[in-house]
């Protein structure tokens, strides 16, 4: 038996997961209770039925966590992290042994194309790290000439749709909802079609995707309803580019410098469609530690000035200085607005409220108010208000040069005597 050894990282990871990822949306959309039995069995039940149908069809798709390769001239899905796997880590399975199993999988699935494949030639779509021959190189660069512009990434953000569904196929399940349930038969087909729009946006047709992309499911960055949590989306990440293929991997700069290309490549990509990577899903996808990855988004930001869209950084999930505290750093810097928002992934609107609030901040502390007393007039948390109050006292060290920035920022202030 496993012991615990503190929190596990991968806890939430059967979450994240196709069917309770389509549920949720129900939940969201119905107004359901958080653990509705209707809703699951309206997902199960809709998603057994499509998958009966397509395979008796011919169609294939690609599921979250699935990278498409090219093997003997044909697209093929091999899985990067699948339901089963995530399962286990959530129960304490050891990474490095899941990893291992996942990679049998993945050659077993080469293998039925091709029988004699090697393991270097998974290793050159899942496992880079493998290849390399020497494990330094002499003051390789590892990071690309310009940052990259997320406005050119082949992206066409997706959305679930209206699916074209038979008859046929989606009348037993409604029938079966509405006999088991006592559901309406209305309320029933729209269950059964959000169901099937949402297992489609999951998991679109292999013929779809390029080699070298995968499905994600990330944390959205639009939210729903007040109060209610924040769903999971579908993103199709390009995680490997033919040129990427072709590079040399002689040594570990090549190596980090092949991992900064994606990394700054699967992050504007994930919210150039509405979102964003968690460290963890960074780490999976690119298989490296946190450590190297922290390194890779910190040589990036110090030498481009531009802070790579992740949850941490636009959803402040994370324990990095949150993305508003940057936004002020910056700003106190000279940048402008726009040119904030460019280098942190946000709208000009959201940078001009993050100052704003900043701002607040200020006059607090200039009236002398206590922080818990600046967390109530405020609403922000106590970490924002001092973190905030950390960057006055590095830019106004004296009450005068407080004022003054207040006073170019249009705030008047009053004397108190």
């Amino acid at each position: 038996m496993r012991k615990s050894t503190g929190q596990n990282r991968y806890a939430a990871l059967p979450n994240r997961d196709l069917q309770p990822v389509q549920t949720a949306h129900l939940r969201e959309r119905f107004e359901l209770a958080p653990r509705s039995l209707l809703a699951e069995e309206a997902v199960r039940l809709t998603n057994e039925a499509l998958a009966d149908h397509e395979a008796r069809t011919g169609q294939e798709r690609v599921l979250p966590g699935e990278m498409v390769i090219e093997q003997g001239g044909k697209p093929l899905a091999i899985p990067l992290l699948s339901a089963r796997w995530s399962r286990k880590l959530a129960e304490g399975f050891p990474v490095s042994a899941a990893r291992r199993h996942l990679e049998h999988e993945q050659l077993d699935r080469l293998r039925a194309v091709e029988p004699e494949i090697t393991l270097d030639v998974l290793w050159r779509w899942t496992d880079q790290k493998e290849l390399v021959v020497r494990r330094r190189g002499a003051g390789e660069s590892v990071l690309p000439d310009q940052p990259l512009d997320a406005e050119t990434l082949d992206v066409i953000p997706r959305r679930p749709g209206d699916v074209a569904l038979p008859e046929s196929v989606i009348k037993p399940v409604i029938d079966g909802l509405v006999q088991d349930y006592a559901t309406k038969p209305g309320q029933a087909r729209a269950m059964v079609e959000l169901a099937a729009a949402i297992r489609e946006w999951c998991c679109p047709k292999l013929r779809q995707l390029k080699p070298g992309q995968v499905v994600w499911l990330v944390y959205g960055t639009r939210r729903g309803r007040r109060g209610s949590p924040r769903l999971l989306v579908p993103v199709v990440l390009t995680l490997l580019t033919p040129e990427d293929l072709d590079a040399p991997l002689v040594n570990r700069g090549d190596l980090k410098a092949l991992k900064v290309r994606q990394l700054e490549r699967i992050t504007a990509g994930a919210w150039r469609q509405d979102g964003v990577l968690t460290m963890l899903d960074l780490e999976w996808l690119l298989g490296v530690n946190g450590a190297l990855l922290r390194e890779l988004l910190g040589l990036y930001q110090e030498h481009f000035g531009v802070l790579l869209p992740t949850a941490g950084t636009v959803l402040d999930m994370g324990r990095t200085l949150t993305h508003k505290t940057i936004v002020v750093e910056m700003a106190l810097q000279g940048l402008s607005t726009q040119q904030i928002a460019r280098r942190i992934y946000h709208t000009p609107e959201a940078v001009d409220q993050y100052l704003r609030a900043f701002d607040r901040v200020l006059m607090l502390r200039y009236y002398r108010v206590p922080k818990n007393a600046m967390c109530r007039i405020t609403g922000h948390s106590l970490q924002l208000v001092e973190e905030h109050l950390a960057l006055a006292d590095k830019h106004f060290p004296t009450e005068e040069a407080l004022a003054g920035y207040l006073a170019n920022r249009g705030v008047e202030l009053e004397v108190v005597g």
